[in-house]
Order: structure tokens, then sequence, then C-alpha cells
């Protein structure tokens, strides 16, 4: 929310990825110490990032539209110029003045919990991020995260379960960086619908391994890279798009009066849907084997394909307030009223 708020929309794509990457690197973090040290002293070494967090952050800069809110205009200007330090004073007065804007229509209706669902483009913009969330945790990240080794030790295959794990925090760690750098070129959209695809893939090819193995009783020996491979392509491709897209557009999707409650909600829904996947699999796997579960996630991934492509918008590239005006269909109501004025004017 804090990076929505404070980012140029040439970049905002960019440094909202590092959500996602910098949880990708404490993961790793945790992965290269904890084998090697007692729980005590792994747990005072992750303690270091955010005590380092906490001790820096209230040197950052305040959200220029966080002081508008509260009627601070020119303490907005003095954020905005530390943020933006190499750009005129002119542009400066023109970017306050468009979130000026932002903050007046934001304010004109009091966000509360309800006001979520009050609006057509808050409605639509709840959908596309509860619709990402379920798409992302139907996949299986939860599940597969959570039981990576046990998977991957299925697959009979001359590397050992444990270096998969080490050798997938490293590119996962890599993806994240290829996220950083695709999302503000190639646009929201084409990232999510590539990665939803692939991931598809990859989470079938798993599926079919599991059950060529175990309904069929086929011999893989020699083969246990297959579903090695499978499963770190998987964790590998999310990581470029359907992981930390998600997350990265909460900011984007919804105006600010509402922008709390609606990345809390949305954040609620997520911790359950991966408890309930996390949960499932385990399940479906004791009851009709893994196959079935990997079969499960594979499909989501289709069915989110077609959910990114019908309902969820590009934010590459646009404002705050034009992203609203495009969820609220006002872009769409201003090009008929052009079009009736030309004919008005023929006539």
């Amino acid at each position: 929310m804090y990076i929505g708020e404070i980012a140029d929309k040439e970049i905002r794509g960019t440094l909202g990825s590092f959500i996602k990457l910098m949880v990708t690197f404490g993961e790793l973090y945790a992965h290269a110490i904890g084998p090697f040290v007692s729980y005590w002293i792994l747990g005072y070494s992750c303690l270091v990032i955010p005590l380092i967090f906490f001790l820096s952050f209230p040197w950052m800069p305040e959200s220029p539209y966080y002081l508008l809110m509260k009627n601070r205009p020119r303490n907005a200007m003095m954020s905005l110029k530390r943020l933006k330090r190499c750009v005129s004073n002119d542009q400066l007065e023109t970017d306050l003045e468009q979130m000026l804007k932002t903050v007046v229509r934001d304010l004109s209706d009091r966000g509360r919990f309800w006001d979520l669902f009050d609006t057509p483009g808050n409605r639509r913009a709840v959908i596309i991020s509860i619709g990402l969330q379920l798409i992302l945790q139907f996949s299986g990240i939860a599940a597969v995260e959570s039981y990576t080794q046990e998977i991957l030790e299925k697959g009979d295959a001359h590397l050992p379960a444990s270096s998969s794990v080490m050798l997938l925090s490293v590119l996962q760690l890599i993806a994240g960086l290829g996220a950083v750098i695709l999302v503000d070129k190639l646009g929201r959209r084409p990232l999510l619908i590539t990665t939803s695809l692939l991931a598809g893939i990859a989470l079938t090819i798993t599926s079919v391994f599991y059950l060529v193995k175990f309904q069929f009783g086929v011999n893989t020996t020699g083969y246990g890279w297959l579903l090695h491979l499978s499963v770190i392509f998987y964790e590998l491709i999310i990581a470029l798009g359907l992981n930390p897209l998600p997350y990265m557009m909460l900011g984007e999707l919804f105006p600010t009066n509402v922008k709390g409650a609606a990345v809390s909600l949305v954040n609620v829904v997520s911790s359950l849907l991966a408890f309930i996947v996390s949960k499932m699999y385990q399940v479906i796997s004791d009851n009709w084997g893994v196959y079935a579960a990997f079969g499960w996630f594979a499909v989501s991934c289709y069915v989110g394909v077609f959910f990114i492509m019908l309902i969820v918008p590009e934010t590459k590239g646009k404002s705050l307030l034009e992203i609203q005006e495009e969820l609220n269909c006002k872009k769409k109501k201003k090009k008929r009223a052009k079009y009736e004025l030309k004919i008005n004017t023929i006539s």
C-alpha cells in the first residue's frame, strides 16, 4: 500500500515486486543458515533484519496521499520533493494537483469496510484481488512450499531433496529479480497470463508423473529428474509473475479511502485459502493420490488464465487516478460522449 502511494507510475510495478522478492530472500536466508546452527541462533539471526527495518523506517518520507488526507499540503510537497529529487517544481506541482484530485474524490465518501462493495470500481477491484488470490493459492503454492522436500523425495533422483530445496531457493531469488525487471516492461497482464499457463503445464507434468508411478505402477527409476524439474520450474515460473503481482496490484486497484481495509481483507482471504489448500492437499493425497491434488492445482491455473484475460485490467504506466477511472468505466463514458458530440456536430 505504501509503495503504491509513493512510487511513480513508471516504476511502481518494479518497486511493488520487491515485496515478494524480499520474502524469497528471507526464505533463502533461513535455508542457508538453518542447517548449520541451533534454533536459538537461527531465531536471533532472523531477528536482525526486521530490527534494522524498525530502526531505519521512521526516517523514510511519509506518503503524500496520507498527508493530503490530513490536510497538510505543505508537508505533502516536502515529502514529494524527497521522493522525486530530480523533478522540476512545475512537474511536482502537477503531480501534487493530481494527487489532491484523487484524495478529494476519495474523501468525499469516507472509507469504511462496507464501502469496498459500494461502487462498481471497488466491487470490481475486490473481485480481481480475491480472484487472483484464488488462482495463486489454488495453484498449490502453500502445499508445494510446505511439502517440497517430501514431494521431491518421491522422484528417486540422484540429487538429494535437501539440495534441491536449496537450489530452488536460489532460483526463486533469481526469478524474483526477473519479475522486478519485467513487470514494468511487459506489463501485469502478459506476465500473469504467461506464468499461470506455464505453471499449469508444469503441474500437469507433475500430476502425470505421480499417476504413472503410483496408479499404473510404472518403474520411474532414472526419470526422477522430470519430477524435480517440473516442481522447480513451477516455483520458478510463478515467482516471475503469479506470486508477486497479486500482492503488488493491491496498492494499485483500490482508492485511498478504502485501501487499508482492502489490503486487510485480501490478506485474510489469502491466509485462509493457503490454510485450506495445505490441509486439502494432504486429504486429497491420502484418499485419491498425489496426482489428483496436482491435477486440481493445474486445472486452477488453466481456469485462472481465462479469468485474467477477461477480468484483470492492465495497470502498467497508469496513474492511480487513471486506474480508478478505468475500473469505474469512466473512460468508456467519456469516449461515448465524444462520439455523440461528433455525431451532433455533423448533424
